[in-house]
């Protein structure tokens, strides 16, 4: 099952990683627009928990007889990116800010692809 799990966090991590990076100035552009409505906020706040539960529960899953297993680490990262750039989002909300945050995401995201794929061989 983590191999499996890893393939998909290479998969969805490239996949998220290089629009960030390379198209920065224009997601930042389409999300200010979505974060003018008052309802994206509140959902972008609450997508921003369910990561942070996602790490939590990743985290206890670790120390089970299943854990210490590379995919539970990478499952940990993955979930607080995913956290981290929801809740940073609804928080500063000006365009160069968002800029920032989607190259430095991006960024981390293609680390993280690149990462996992390594670790692959591992499992």
């Amino acid at each position: 099952m983590g191999r499996y799990y890893i393939w998909f966090v290479v998969i969805v991590t490239g996949l998220a990683g290089l629009p960030r990076v390379l198209l920065a100035r224009r997601f930042a552009e389409l999300q200010l627009a979505k974060l003018k409505e008052k309802s994206t906020v509140t959902r972008t706040r609450m997508m921003s928990l369910v990561f942070l539960i996602g790490t939590v529960m990743f985290s206890g899953l670790y120390f089970t007889p299943w854990g210490h297993q590379a995919w539970l680490v990478i499952g940990v990262i993955f979930s607080l990116l995913s956290a981290i750039e929801f809740f940073f989002e609804s928080q500063v909300p000006s365009f160069d800010t968002l800029v920032f945050q989607k190259r430095l995401l991006g960024i981390l995201y293609l680390g993280l692809s690149v990462g996992s794929f390594f670790t692959l061989s591992r499992v």
